[in-house]
């Protein structure tokens, strides 16, 4: 026979910190954050390298303060029930600014003079599987250390490393980091 007991912890999130409150008061804390941009692409056909809608903020991925975080964990979400063909993996370039390049959807990616001081490398994302009505993949274990300016977003492309003709399907990225 078996019985349901209480969890001995409770979870709390207050300003992106997560706090585990055990069952005698005690507290335990650090420094988590996760935040997400959604990337939308024309229906149109991209070449590999290409930027997908442009660049979008990763907001409050770090303390408000800045500082330095490690990203460890990265998911992809589609929202499209297919693999288009040549559909392969796909990467994520950040910055700490927006770009001053200002590249547009389905332009070649780049690392122009004017992006260089901004620049912070970029995690390879994966490559989407189809789980039914979403196309998904998540990479975990990964030690991205990056330091984030005052106001703790970063910037970033998505970019398509195989080519192939985009519906006008969400891609939704998640980026999560701790303080480091």
């Amino acid at each position: 026979m078996s019985r349901i007991v209480p969890l001995p912890a409770v979870n709390t999130v207050v300003d992106n910190t997560v706090a585990l409150i055990g069952a005698d008061g005690s507290v335990a804390s650090f420094g988590g954050f996760v935040s997400s941009a959604t990337f939308t692409p024309a229906a149109a056909a991209y070449a590999a390298n290409d930027i997908i809608e442009g660049a979008k903020a990763f907001s409050l991925i770090g303390p408000s303060t800045g500082g330095a975080i490690l990203i460890t964990n990265t998911r992809l979400r589609v929202d499209a029930s297919a693999v288009q063909s040549g559909e392969t993996s796909y990467t994520i370039q950040l910055y700490t600014v927006t770009p001053p390049s200002a590249l547009a959807d389905n332009a070649a990616w780049d690392l122009p003079s004017g992006d260089r001081a901004s620049y912070v490398g970029s995690i390879a994302l994966g490559t989407v599987v189809d789980v039914g009505s979403t196309l998904y993949v998540e990479q975990t274990g990964l030690t991205k250390q990056i330091t984030v300016p005052a106001g703790g977003s970063l910037f970033g492309y998505l970019v398509t490393n195989g080519a192939f003709t985009a519906t006008a399907a969400a891609r939704v990225v998640t980026l999560m980091a701790l303080s480091a």
